[in-house]
């Protein structure tokens, strides 16, 4: 019988993918591919990044019969590397730890640094993150251009005043500024702060390489936490590259994010969200006719599918940087119900295709890179580890895209398949009386190894886990935590609740103002069908959840009926979260309360009828009402959700379980880890192992039966384990 250490070890060591690119020095009949990947390091709590290069040989049918892959290359203290477009020069930006931290600017060619410059004491720390970073090369490649903080002032004044960060996983980032590098004569200069103290992001080129376009993210009057959040008021401009004539693109939307400039330079599509209300949304794709300035829409808001499966609108955090497969024609992944998948997009008749359709690809695919003859992408099933996939492009006589793919490659890992290849996995939908917008993604575990696994019994106790967000979604794809739980004889119900993205926007604005009854309702509704199924052990069900998912299951706890519970990083108390959290308006969002970013109250919850309101939508008002074993997970270094919301709930119950003299019992397990240097996710390699291991030792500690002979079993027999709080582990 395996333990969560054991088999968490296994599957953390299948890598990841995090990006992949054709290079330029690729031929008609050889492809050069360079893939960047990660992986955990469990022995020395870190997450190494490497590359390598994967050549495909095109065979004259188009086949692919040769695929060669070179050895990995850590990238170290690589924060990024951008290939020049005619593949002679690659761009890199480092920054090397020690006594004081160090940046540097290189230029390698033909394998061996061209030129190397410090930037130390030019600016501080470079940024990689998809919402700021920028790595670019100008067309010509005589310019660079990148996002790092500005270096603070020295004087003795200025040194001390107080400037707000970007909020979650941004604490100590105020500042990010566009930076040129020119390689003529390696003048390196930090462009001036903008009008309103706005933050560039995202730059590229112009064509001509004059100018930069870039997604500036507005803090005036007041700063909110900018991850995950697709509301924020934002445009997209235009500078040339001695900071002069200054230019709004994006006309008079509020929202504009994501700019990527087609390849004859005449269009620049984008990105735009709803702002203020929920957080994340259904996205419209706009475009920018270069020669005249006008903004169009070529994609809108879909408010609802036209059928049960229909396109349900775009839901894109980032566009892929490499999507152009033609001057006119698109390719991005995008939800679409519980399941992630790529789409073309005809950026002048604004014509959808679904590429990789449901009935032939039921998992999740990601659009890495795509060019006028292939694409390349990643695919995963939640029992199905990531593969790497080539699509070559054929002609086509009616103008849709026919794409054949190919695996490049996937896990050669052979002890982690144990862990999924046995599992299987369904969509539940369409449950009686409930939503058409409610789904959940099912993990089952093998049938063959239930009694004889960690929890033993006929039948698989069930885990109820609903998404954060709450405006967020689970896709078909693979998940370490996920097998974790199903491996040790757990089924797993991922609850896509109404409000999650994939649905269309009536779905998003269904849950507004009912968080805390409709997504706990429906949660309860998704238990009760599996349960009538008969495919589960009813007597015993758990939960887990984080952020919003914590909230849920906070509420679910008023129910007894449910065996354990793990939260992690949970709202529990709204009203305290607006005054703490980076995004205090999240709470007015949520519950259909109206809060203007651009004119933000004076005063939040000055209004008493808001704050009753807030109050009776969170978790904090029952939990006396709580019976269940309960384990508490938090980031010490959580913004969004800070732990004091986590830590004033357990208090409450303990307080409460001594009130009702429950200490000793089972009724009395009321239980809370911190884990240092980390925030909202729990995502270091440190916390996530550790939280990973405690949620799942404390599922199975608080569901498992004693073993019966198969020969003696019954459905339903055993008694629920009361083991201490170390006997798994």
């Amino acid at each position: 019988m395996a333990t969560p250490q054991e088999i968490f070890k296994a599957l953390a060591a299948i890598p990841t993918y995090s990006g992949a690119t054709i290079l330029p020095n690729s031929t008609d009949s050889t492809l050069n591919i360079q893939v960047s990947l990660s992986q955990r390091d469990l022995e020395r709590n870190v997450r190494r990044k490497f590359t390598r290069s994967v050549v495909a040989s095109i065979g004259a049918d188009n086949s692919i019969p040769l695929i060669i892959n070179s050895p990995s290359i850590d990238t170290g203290d690589a924060v990024a590397q951008q290939a020049s477009p005619s593949g002679k020069f690659t761009a890199v930006l480092r920054s090397v730890a020690g006594d004081k931290k160090k940046h540097f600017v290189e230029i390698w060619s033909e394998g061996s640094i061209f030129q190397l410059l410090e930037t130390t004491a030019i600016h501080d720390d470079f940024y990689a993150d998809s919402t700021f970073g920028t790595l670019e090369w100008s067309r010509d490649e005589t310019k660079l251009v990148y996002v790092a903080e500005r270096k603070k002032s020295e004087d003795a004044y200025e040194k001390f005043v107080f400037t707000p960060d970007w909020g979650e996983t941004f604490t100590g980032k105020r500042d990010p500024s566009l930076v040129v590098v020119n390689l003529d004569n390696y003048e390196i200069k930090v462009l001036d702060r903008f009008q309103g103290n706005m933050s560039p992001g995202q730059a590229i080129f112009s064509h001509d390489s004059t100018s930069l376009i870039f997604t500036g993210y507005h803090r005036d009057p007041q700063f909110f936490g900018i991850v995950y959040c697709q509301n924020r008021l934002t445009g997209l401009y235009s500078i040339n590259l001695d900071g002069t004539e200054f230019k709004t693109l994006s006309g008079d939307l509020k929202s504009a994010r994501s700019p990527r400039l087609n390849p004859d330079g005449t269009t620049l599509v984008f990105l735009s969200n709803n702002v203020n209300g929920p957080h994340a949304s259904c996205a419209k794709l706009c475009k920018v006719d270069i020669a005249s300035g006008k903004v169009s829409t070529v994609v809108d808001i879909v408010r609802k599918p036209e059928s049960a499966n229909g396109f349900p609108g775009l839901y894109v955090d980032q566009l892929p940087r490499n999507l152009w497969v033609s001057s006119t024609k698109i390719i991005t992944s995008s939800a679409w119900r519980s399941r992630r998948t790529l789409l073309s997009i005809d950026t002048e008749s604004g014509e959808i295709e679904e590429v990789t359709s449901a009935s032939k690809y039921p998992g999740s695919v990601t659009a890495l890179f795509a060019n006028d003859r292939f694409i390349i992408s990643t695919y995963s099933t939640p029992t199905e580890p990531w593969s790497l996939w080539l699509g070559q492009i054929k002609d086509s006589k009616d103008d849709k895209l026919d794409v054949h793919f190919s695996v490049l490659e996937n896990s050669k890992v052979e002890k982690p398949k144990a862990y999924y290849q046995p599992h299987s996995w369904s969509v539940v939908a369409n449950i009686p009386g409930q939503l058409e917008s409610l789904e959940t993604l099912l993990l089952e575990p093998s049938k063959e190894s239930q009694n004889t696994s960690a929890v033993s019994g006929t039948k698989p106790p069930l885990v109820i886990f609903p998404h954060g967000g709450p405006h967020s979604g689970f896709a078909a794809e693979f998940s370490v935590l996920n097998l974790v739980l199903v491996s040790l004889g757990f089924s797993v119900a991922l609850v896509n609740f109404t409000g999650s993205l994939g649905f269309g926007q009536d779905s998003v604005e269904a849950l507004v103002g009912r968080v805390g009854e409709l997504d706990v309702n429906e949660c309860k509704a998704v238990r009760d069908h599996i349960i009538a199924k008969g495919i589960v052990d009813a007597d015993r069900v758990c939960m887990t959840g984080g952020s919003h998912g914590g909230f849920i299951v906070g509420h679910l706890l008023a129910d007894p009926s449910f065996k354990a519970c793990v939260m992690r990083n949970p709202v529990t108390d709204i009203p305290a979260l607006t005054a703490v959290s980076d995004i205090g308006e999240w709470g007015y969002a949520v519950n259909g309360v109206p809060f203007d970013m651009g004119a933000p109250p004076t005063a939040t919850l000055g209004d008493v009828e808001v704050f009753k309101k807030l109050r009776i939508s969170s978790p904090m008002e029952h939990v006396e009402k709580v019976t269940a074993p309960t384990l508490m997970l938090l980031g010490a270094g959580d913004r969004r959700v800070p732990p004091q919301q986590g830590i004033t709930w357990w208090q409450a119950r303990q307080n409460q379980i001594k009130k009702a003299g429950k200490q000793g019992t089972r009724e009395g397990v009321n239980r809370i880890q911190m884990f240092e240097g980390t925030g909202h996710a729990l995502d270091s390699v440190e916390a996530e192992s550790n939280s990973l291991y405690s949620l799942a030792s404390f599922l199975v500690e608080f569901t498992r039966v004693e073993h019966v002979p198969e020969a003696t079993a019954t459905e339903g027999a055993g008694r629920q384990g009361e083991g201490g709080r170390g006997s798994y582990i």
